[in-house]
């Protein structure tokens, strides 16, 4: 559903969000329109009544295409291909009156409630940094909203990045040089009032900053 909804509406895919409830359960990914990916400091239109919900994450840019081939790519490959890490943040947004109630495939096929990704400048001397545990912030309208150590339930997003190439390589449609993929929530899923700037910072690595306005 989700490559048949890329097909229809024609649009491109400018990033990749990836996930998973441990760090030894199967992922689960869906893509990022084009035009829902932003550089931060950034605005993105938001149902007034919508889900507003808005995460913490730890963003990559993939350096090299990466194409389908006979044998899986390791996990040592792959990194190898990150050009950058960024802090960013993702809004949540559900096509579904009642997100909670919607099966589970029906939620992967809404593109895992994706409503936009917001990317900020690249980190410095990321590949030193401790990725599994990283301190984490989400700070909305100048208030700690959330405060986490090594918050994302996936672990360290290796596994998760080559996950994602192998599978999209056999999907048919390949990790390409440029593409963001971001990583699953460091800090849960947290409510941001339209016009009210949200930051997501990360300790030694950086921060974005979004703000939802009514569309």
């Amino acid at each position: 559903m989700q490559d048949l909804v890329v097909d229809k509406l024609r649009v491109r895919i400018a990033a990749w969000k990836v996930g998973a409830a441990s760090p030894v359960s199967r992922p689960t990914c869906a893509p990022i329109f084009a035009g829902h990916v932003v550089k931060s400091p950034a605005h993105l239109l938001a149902p007034r009544d919508g889900l507003n919900g808005v995460e913490a994450e730890l963003a990559f840019r993939v350096g090299r295409d990466l194409p389908a081939r006979a044998a899986p790519y390791t996990e040592d490959e792959v990194w190898q291909v990150l050009d950058s890490l960024h802090v960013a943040i993702e809004y949540l947004d559900s096509r579904f009156r009642d997100r909670l109630a919607a099966p589970e495939l029906a939620v992967l096929a809404d593109n895992i409630s994706n409503g936009g990704f917001c990317w900020g400048a690249p980190a410095e001397n990321w590949r030193a940094a401790d990725l599994a545990k990283p301190a984490a912030q989400l700070v909305i309208d100048g208030t700690v909203a959330a405060k986490t150590v090594g918050g994302n339930a996936a672990g360290h997003p290796k596994r998760l990045v080559t996950w994602l190439a192998n599978h999209l390589a056999v999907r048919g449609r390949p990790l390409l040089a440029g593409t963001f993929v971001t990583t699953g929530s460091h800090t849960g899923l947290c409510i941001a009032p339209l016009r009210a700037p949200v930051i997501a910072r990360f300790t030694g690595l950086g921060e974005a900053q979004l703000t939802l306005v009514g569309a």
